[in-house]
C-alpha cells in the first residue's frame, strides 16, 4: 500500500509539473479542430484512400506534429532542463526504484501525449463517418512506429548529452534529415522504380511508400511500409533499453 502511494504520488508530481492548467484544456480541443484536413483532402466526393494518408502526413497533419511537439518539449525542456540544472537530484532521492521513476518519466512524457493524438484523431474519424480499419489502420502504425522511434531517440540524447539547447538542435537537424530527405529519396526511388533502394530507405519515412501503395495498388509498397515501421519500434525499443540503463546509472 505504501508503495503505490509513493508511486501516485511521483506520478502526481511529474504530472502536474508537465501538464499544469491550462494546457490540457488547450491542447485537446486544438488536437480535435486541427483535423481539418482529413475533411478538405476527402472533399472530391469519393473517399479516396490516399487522400486520407495525405492528410495524416505530419506536418499536414496539424494534430500530429502537435503531439510530437509536446513530447519534445516534455523531454528536452522539462526533463531535460532538470537534467541540465541537476534539479533531478530530488526526483532520485524519492523512496521510489529508479526503474519505476523512468517509466513514470516515460508514461508523462510520451504515452500522454500519444493517447491524446490516437483518441482525439479516432474520434474525429468516427464523427466524419470514416471506416476504422485498412487505412486508417495503416496510418496509426506508421505514426506510432515513427512517433515512438523518434521520442526514443530524443529521450536517449538527452541523458547522454545533458543539454536542453544541444538535444533540440541534434534532434532537429537528425530527425528532419531522415523524414525530409529519406521521403524525397524514397520518392525517386518509386519514380525509377527502384525497388531494393525502398526497402533500405522506408524506415527513414514509411508514409512514403504507403502513399505509394494507395495511389498504385502496388502491394509491394505496403510491405515496405510495414518493414519500415518495424524496424522503427525494434530501434525505438532499443533506444528506450539503453536510456534506462543510463538513467539507472545517473551519477549526481
Amino acid at each position: 500500500m505504501l508503495s503505490s502511494k509513493r508511486l501516485g504520488g511521483t506520478f502526481k508530481i511529474i504530472f502536474n509539473e508537465r501538464y499544469r492548467d491550462p494546457t490540457l484544456q488547450l491542447i485537446v480541443p486544438v488536437m480535435i479542430a486541427t483535423n481539418v484536413f482529413f475533411p478538405a483532402f476527402l472533399a472530391q466526393g469519393d473517399f479516396r484512400p490516399f487522400a486520407l494518408v495525405l492528410a495524416g502526413i505530419p506536418i499536414i497533419n496539424v494534430s500530429e506534429t502537435l503531439t510530437f511537439a509536446l513530447a519534445l518539449r516534455n523531454i528536452i525542456f522539462v526533463l531535460g532542463d532538470h537534467i541540465f540544472n541537476n534539479s533531478i537530484v530530488s526526483f532520485l532521492m524519492m523512496p521510489l526504484k529508479r526503474t519505476w521513476l523512468f517509466l513514470l518519466f516515460l508514461f508523462n512524457d510520451i504515452v500522454i501525449p500519444y493517447i491524446m493524438w490516437i483518441s482525439t484523431t479516432l474520434l474525429y474519424l468516427v464523427s466524419l463517418g470514416v471506416s476504422l480499419g485498412g487505412v486508417v489502420e495503416d496510418l496509426i502504425e506508421v505514426f506510432s512506429a515513427g512517433y515512438f522511434f523518434s521520442t526514443a531517440f530524443i529521450l536517449l540524447a538527452i541523458l547522454k548529452v545533458r543539454s536542453p539547447g544541444a538535444t533540440a538542435l541534434l534532434s532537429v537537424f537528425v530527425l528532419g534529415s531522415m523524414f525530409i530527405f529519406g521521403g524525397l529519396g524514397e520518392y525517386e526511388f518509386i519514380l525509377s522504380r527502384n525497388m531494393e533502394d525502398i526497402l533500405v530507405t522506408s524506415p527513414m519515412n514509411p508514409y512514403i511508400p504507403l502513399l505509394g501503395y494507395y495511389i498504385t495498388g502496388n502491394v509491394s509498397f505496403l510491405g515496405y511500409s510495414v518493414f519500415g515501421s518495424l524496424v522503427d519500434f525494434i530501434l525505438g525499443i532499443i533506444f528506450i533499453i539503453v536510456s534506462l540503463i543510463i538513467f539507472k546509472r545517473y551519477q549526481i
